[in-house]
């Protein structure tokens, strides 16, 4: 059984320790096969660094004959006929992390100087200390000179001095020009390097558009490379099959599982957590820091969401504005919605969700010439962690008193007091801007599903599948209150809610009460009565920018209903 540590990302110490390693080494291949210059982009602790690793290694070759020359590569897919790799080219490599606490522009050319030092002292060459990027280029020409071989360039977490301050844009732009300087020399010296791979999270303007690295071929979304990073299906059953008989038993004793399961629901449950990643819509992946951390732990924890780098992204993105992430923004978007921002500050919320993998692509559809991306959250793992930033971010957003509220709606939901709901829900929808309304009923479904899990005292589920169908959200209170809500809306044009009140009430009404009798027709309730003590239903009728009639119904109440409509 090989060792699981999440803290090893060097090659040579996985391979020599034992450690689980995805072999990737076709795809390292199929790239370093001729002399390219590429950039990757993936979350944070999902593989990068161990793949720039494994080219470090291959690029060192071997240069002893008394050694096997395949070295660590041995048993790896590399190794074969097929590749007929010549494990005896060795090259100069320049290996940069920029993985680092960057308070200042100031400590980042401090780092980065630090850095070529230290590259430049391990091939025992001198550099004169000046800019960032003087020193970089004397770097690449001196290694030149004295080798007379053409340099790998390796750099992983090419824009962590940028995305480590995020959350302060003015400093985020400095980070960046300091970054800009040091990369801009990449593009002149193409003909001196055999081999060049940047990884990293987000493309910024100012190091792209700007023409610095545009010279890169960008592998994020290329079919061929969407499982560079991540373990596949076919990996995860080849590394950890040797731990289901054990990781399944635990899991029962800690109730994840119950106890007649087997190997394919512990497989499911795994996948559900920690699967759904996809970088071309079709290729999905397991997150490998989730995945290796829950069969160290034999638990099922939110291991790659507790990254703070992670939730500092979050934050910064989500506060600009969370309503720009509601589910109905995420269908078909165009291929321009993943173009980069003119300036930090301007960075597009949905773009950096995906980058930063709290988002990932569900499908892609193409319409003649036209590109249409659908994203959603990858499992249960992130959708978690985006929820409830998601929700207090929003209420944040429209200045509402979320302890305050919580408390209000759920004392006027075990009252069974509609009149008072009703004020409650409209007073929400009416704290949106109205610019910010969009007349789609998914809109106002996902921004009330935000709004009700956002009170932390009650627990609500979207779209659980029902007897007959899908109700559109489950509220749970107190573990044996249980409310089935459905919400209908309608935009009529010919009706001025300003200038005809009760015609506009009479509307939202009939809306209400037809979602009350969509509960009734689908038997929404029938999965829920051996669990609940109590089961009411809630309609919502929704009309034009958010103006709502809430009706609640006990049991008692809708069997009135159904023998008045009778």
């Amino acid at each position: 059984m090989k060792i699981i540590d999440t803290s090893v990302q060097d090659f040579s110490t996985v391979i020599s320790n034992n450690i689980i390693y995805a072999d990737k080494t076709r795809h390292v291949w199929e790239l370093t096969k001729t002399a390219s210059a590429y950039f990757l982009s993936r979350p944070r602790r999902f593989g990068k660094s161990l793949l720039l690793s494994t080219i470090a290694e291959l690029f060192k070759g071997s240069s002893d004959p008394l050694q096997d020359p395949q070295g660590l590569f041995k048993n790896l897919w590399i190794s074969g006929k097929e590749a007929n790799y010549n494990f005896t080219d060795t090259y100069p490599i320049i290996n940069l992390s920029m993985s680092v606490a960057n308070d200042t522009s100031e400590s980042v050319s401090i780092f980065l100087k630090s850095k070529l030092q230290d590259i430049a002292y391990t091939y025992g060459i001198s550099l004169t200390d000046s800019l960032p990027g003087v020193m970089f280029n004397d770097l690449i020409l001196t290694l030149k000179r004295k080798y007379n071989k053409k340099i790998v360039l390796l750099i992983d977490e090419y824009d962590d001095p940028v995305n480590s301050v995020i959350g302060d844009p003015h400093l985020a732009e400095k980070n960046a020009m300091v970054l800009k300087g040091f990369y801009a020399i990449l593009k002149e010296h193409q003909i001196n390097f055999r081999f060049v791979l940047l990884t990293g999270v987000t493309r910024y303007f100012l190091l792209w558009g700007s023409g610095v690295l545009n010279h890169l071929t960008d592998l994020t979304m290329k079919d061929k490379y969407a499982d560079i990073c991540g373990f596949t299906y076919e990996e995860f059953d080849k590394c950890f099959s040797d731990r289901f008989q054990i990781t399944m038993e635990e899991f029962k004793e800690k109730g994840y599982l119950d106890k007649n399961c087997g190997v394919s629901e512990l497989r499911q449950k795994i996948f559900n957590k920690y699967d759904g990643y996809s970088w071309n819509g079709k290729t999905r992946v397991l997150n490998p820091y989730s995945l290796l951390n829950a069969f160290m732990d034999q638990s099922l924890q939110n291991y790659w969401v507790s990254l703070e780098p992670s939730k500092q992204i979050l934050n910064a993105i989500m506060s600009k504005d969370p309503l720009g992430l509601t589910a109905d923004k995420m269908i078909d978007l165009p291929e321009d919605s993943l173009d980069m921002a003119s300036t930090i500050s301007s960075i597009t919320p949905i773009s950096s969700l995906f980058q930063t993998g709290y988002l990932t692509i569900d499908k892609i559809t193409i319409d003649e010439d036209d590109i249409y991306y659908t994203f959603k959250t990858p499992n249960k793992e992130v959708d978690s962690a985006f929820r409830k930033e998601f929700s207090k971010c929003l209420f944040n957003f429209l200045n509402i008193n979320r302890h305050k509220q919580q408390t209000d709606l759920i004392n006027a939901i075990i009252t069974e007091d509609s009149n008072k709901l009703s004020k409650l829900i409209d007073s929400f929808f009416g704290a949106i801007p109205a610019a910010l309304h969009i007349s789609k009923e998914a809109y106002y479904h996902s921004v009330f599903f935000a709004y009700l899990e956002g009170l932390t005292k009650l627990k609500a589920l979207p779209e659980i599948p029902g007897a007959d169908g899908t109700p559109d959200i489950l509220c749970v209170i107190d573990t044996d209150l249980y409310v089935i809500i459905e919400l209908k809306y309608k935009n009529d044009l010919e009706l001025n809610p300003m200038a005809n009140d009760q015609k506009a009430k009479t509307t939202m009404r009939k809306l209400a009460i037809s979602a009350l009798e969509a509960i009734d027709a689908k038997n929404y309730l029938r999965p829920y009565l051996a669990k609940a003590k109590k089961i009411l239903r809630l309609g919502l009728g929704v009309y034009g920018r958010g103006r709502t009639e809430a009706i609640l119904e006990n049991e008692e109440q809708a069997k009135a209903r159904a023998k008045l409509n009778a």
